[in-house]
């Protein structure tokens, strides 16, 4: 592995099964009991998703609702909420891209993003893996595994063994021995009959693809897949992970459930609010120009915006300008079901001109 690469620091975000770890974000008297996803309230429909006790009773994505019930009458089954769904993937997504301008979303099970640091400055990647952690299971209340390690393949199978809420880190320099030992399920998209030629030939861990020899490799799955799978059980020539388009905006949003809260309980959600928006620019080099607050009441939104020069960029700043912001419009209290915050007109801040600008032919003295 080259040095470029062993700097490299991937995490990968296991959110499987994302659909019911929602469900039990919603209710969690489903924790611990087998959960299916897809059933319709006459009794039909098809398995989209279901939990690792569902799955542990022999049953899999794709089975027909119906012979699933026969088969387990205990299951707990939900119809799914895909507008739900896609709202907590959008705060998944927003959590990550807080943290780095790298971020994939193969599906809404999964996530990778390159923490690597781009300069002293910043927090560590464990630091920003731990409170990514933190974040999706406290304040979203999903199960999510993650492992950091320096590829793809090494992440991906460290966040496996740290299910269902734990970190696993893979420290650089161990990754080829951590690897070894792995089953070949590991290799990303192999097809069935690739495995079964390398467990004919005696081949069962990525080790010990990774250490054969290629003309023995080539004689058991042929010269075009050899150099790829040598290459892929050790982790080695993985595309580096996407470089995020910046945003056109940013809003964060939250659901009053409790009818009591009083002002302060306001305030300290607009702050939440706030702080999650304005660190999201942090990651683009981001500044924004305008501050909307929306307060939600059963009688319609009512909204205020203010511009800000040159910008904000910082989270006191954002905190400052929300409260301000907010301040008329928050009475009645009991009355609110919904708080908003929007950052807009989002631009690369402008350097400051000089006070004094240099003539023509004159050179600043250092």
């Amino acid at each position: 592995m080259k040095a470029r690469d062993r700097a490299r620091r991937i995490l990968h975000v296991d959110l499987d099964p994302f659909l019911v770890s929602v469900e039990r974000s919603l209710d969690p008297s489903l924790r611990g009991r087998p959960v299916i996803v897809g059933a319709h309230p006459d009794g039909s429909g098809v398995v989209a998703a279901a939990s690792a006790e569902a799955r542990a009773l022999g049953i899999r994505a794709g089975q027909h609702v119906a012979d699933v019930r026969r088969a387990c009458p205990d299951c707990v089954f939900r119809p799914g909420d895909l507008e739900t769904y896609a709202r907590y993937s959008e705060d998944v997504t927003a959590i990550l891209q807080a943290a780095s301008r790298r971020v994939e979303r193969p599906s809404a099970d999964e996530a990778y993003l390159d923490l690597t640091p781009e300069g002293t400055s910043g927090p560590s990647p464990v630091g920003a893996a731990e409170a990514i952690k933190d974040e999706i299971q406290r304040r979203l209340g999903l199960d999510a595994s993650l492992g950091l390690a320096s590829s793809r393949l090494a992440a991906r199978v460290a966040s496996s063994w740290a299910r269902p809420r734990g970190l696993l880190i893979v420290l650089p320099g161990y990754e080829p021995s951590f690897l070894a030992r792995q089953p070949l399920r590991f290799l990303p998209d192999l097809p069935p009959h690739l495995e079964a030629a390398l467990e004919k030939g005696g081949l069962t861990t990525l080790g010990e693809v990774g250490a054969a020899e290629p003309l023995a490799l080539e004689a058991l799955v042929g010269t075009p897949a050899a150099e790829r799978l040598q290459q892929a059980a050790r982790g080695d020539g993985e595309e580096p992970v996407a470089l995020t388009a910046p945003p056109s905006a940013i809003q964060e949003e939250a659901v009053l459930r409790d009818r009591r809260t009083d002002r302060l309980g306001l305030e300290a959600m607009l702050e939440g609010l706030s702080f999650r928006a304005s660190r999201r620019l942090r990651p683009f080099g981001l500044s924004a120009g305008t501050v909307t607050v929306e307060v939600r009441r059963t009688d319609g939104p009512v909204r205020r915006t203010e511009s800000v020069e040159p910008g904000i960029e910082d989270e006191e700043t954002g905190r400052a300008v929300v409260l301000s912001l907010a301040a008329p419009i928050l009475e009645p209290a009991a009355g609110v079901r919904g708080l908003v915050v929007r950052l807009g007109r989002l631009h690369r801040p402008r350097p400051q001109a000089s006070l004094f600008p240099l003539r023509p032919g004159f050179a600043r003295q250092g």
